[in-house]
Formats: structure tokens, sequence, C-alpha cells
């Protein structure tokens, strides 16, 4: 073959060729193909720890040519570390060839992101104005990030989060950066004010109460990602239009796990996989009163799809190329 090394791309190379709007576009392309039978996805196997896991997530997009596999921790007591970080490694599925290396912890951030967008734009009303984040680290600020892609009608955010510093800086930065009216609130009055509102804590009991949110609402709910994590009350899942990125994650660890199990809400309880909706095989929103809610687990098609496209594009960009670090593994001693 004509090159016989591997690429190795740091963070630097991959947000330099990943923007919102490409993930958007990558990740729903991903979700259609699988909800269409053209992907392989097996479950992602989990090693715990007494601090955090870790978590191997495969996937194969026949469409893009290309198949990966993405390493990732999740770590919620890290100081000097991130919280989440990954690495990803991207082959040929002609020749099992390791083609690429690179940085997953931006990519993981942006695709998530990416999924609540397009959630977002078949589930949340298409004249939402208002979006409440509770929770308002990193993954706030990529659900953010997607939001204004999807959802363009958005004027004004809401924040809470029990680190005041932290809400006030992710309304700084989206006034700042994006024009939008930004304020810090109180927990219920984020909920209760909601067009749109995006959850991303790591809270084991729930935090957002039922009775507060207001018909028409859409959730996004990011923060559960193992079992026993829920942020939503019972009773929302209970009424609401329920839409998961992927059953078998979502019930075992997605805000939906903790209702599965206490047997609350079952399969039959489930509207659609996005996938589902995003390739028109199921409605999304069918009514402006329905409450709607997505539960986000987070799918290895996603990673393969953004990483798809930062591989393809580095590689047409000679220059960028050139600039890249290579390893040959093949070559003997």
């Amino acid at each position: 073959m004509a090159d016989a090394v591997t690429y190795l791309l740091t963070r630097t190379d991959v947000e330099e060729a990943l923007g919102m709007p490409e993930a958007v576009s990558a990740v729903e392309a991903a979700f259609r193909a699988y909800a269409q039978g053209k992907a392989q996805m097996p479950p992602k196997p989990y090693l715990n720890f007494e601090t955090g896991d870790l978590r191997i997530m495969p996937a194969y997009l026949p469409e893009l040519g290309l198949a990966g596999v993405k390493l990732v921790n999740v770590h919620p007591d890290n100081v000097e570390l991130p919280t989440v970080m990954g690495t990803l490694a991207v082959f040929d599925p002609g020749t099992g060839f390791l083609l690429a290396i690179m940085d997953a912890t931006y990519l993981t951030a942006v695709r998530t992101g990416a999924a609540g967008a397009i959630a977002a734009k078949y589930l949340a009303r298409t004249d939402s104005t208002v979006a409440s984040f509770v929770g308002a680290g990193i993954q706030a600020y990529t659900q953010l990030q997607g939001l204004l892609v999807t959802v363009p009608s958005i004027e004004r955010l809401l924040v809470c989060d029990v680190d005041a510093d932290a809400a006030r800086a992710l309304a700084h930065k989206a006034h700042e950066e994006h024009g939008l009216t930004a304020e810090v609130c109180s927990l219920d009055d984020a909920v209760r004010n909601a067009d749109i509102l995006v959850t991303t804590t790591p809270v084991r009991k729930p935090i957002v109460k039922g009775a507060l949110l207001r018909p028409g609402t859409h959730v996004n709910a990011i923060g559960a990602d193992a079992p026993g994590k829920q942020e939503l009350e019972h009773v929302i899942l209970e009424s609401a239009k329920i839409v998961v990125d992927n059953w078998e994650q979502a019930s075992h660890g997605g805000e939906i796990n903790v209702a599965v199990t206490e047997g609350v809400i079952s399969r039959d309880d489930i509207h659609a996989e996005l996938g589902e909706v995003a390739a028109g095989l199921k409605p999304g929103r069918e009514r402006p009163d329905e409450i709607t809610v997505f539960d986000s687990t987070g799918l290895a098609i996603q990673d393969l799809a953004c990483a798809a496209h930062v591989y393809r594009r580095v590689m047409a960009d000679e220059g960028a190329k050139a600039g890249l670090r290579t390893i040959d593994f093949l070559q003997g001693d």
C-alpha cells in the first residue's frame, strides 16, 4: 500500500478539522444509516474502577468505508485531568490496517452536542426561543453550540449549576460569542421557563421536577451515562414522548435506566430511537403541547462519523497531512 504508516492526530488537529455544523451533518447521517441497518455497532463493554470506568466503543459504517474503535474514560473526580478523555483508532476495513490514531476528547464532546442538536431538530417546537441548561460544564457548551445549528430561533439562555462560577462563565460565553441574552437562575426557574431543557449533570437522584415542566417542552437528558444515574423524575418519563439513541444502552445506563429497572416504564413506552426519527421511519414531535425527552448515551457510530470526517479532511489537505506525525507499526527491528 502507498502509505504503510499510521497517522497521529492531536486534539489541535481534530479541532481544526471538525466544527459543529460538520459534526451535526456527519452524526445525523450515521444515525440514519444505523436505523436502516447499514452499520455495525456491538454493545460497548465497561471496565469499572474504584474511581471511574473505561469504555470500549467499536463501529463500522460501510458507507464511509472506515471502521473505528474508541477508548474513553469517565472519572468524575479528576481535578488535574479532564473528567472524560478519549482516543480513537481508525481502520481500513478492507485490510484491517490501522490508518490513524486521534485524540477523541474534543471529538466526544462535539459528537454528543451534535446528537442533542439533531434530537432538538426533530423534537423541539420550531418556535423555541428559551434554552435552559442544568449543568454548566464543557458538555453544556457543546450542547449549546449544537442547538444553535439546528434551532436558530433560540434567543435566551438560562443557566444553573451548583458551581455558581461555572454558571456565570457559561452565560457570559453565550452572550459574548453568540449574542444571546443569558442569565444565571435557580434550578426551578430554569425548568419552568424552558422551551428546550438540557441536563448535563452527574447526579444519581432526580433533580428536574415534572410539575415544573411546561407543556411543549423538549428535554435533552445528557448526564445519565451509567447504571443508577438519573436526572429527571419518573413522572416525566411516564407522560413524555421518549426517544433514545439506542435502547440497549439507554435501558442499562441512560436516563431511563432506573425507571426501566424499577418497572416504571418498559420498551413499549419508548417512542423511537433517534435514527428512526431522522430516517423518517417514525415521527418526531406531533403536537405543540407534548413533552418530549431525548435520552443520550453516546454511540460509537457518532464517534466514527466524526473521526471519518476528520481523517478524510486532513488527508485531503497536503499541508496538514505533511505536518502530522506518523508511526510504522509494521517496521521490523
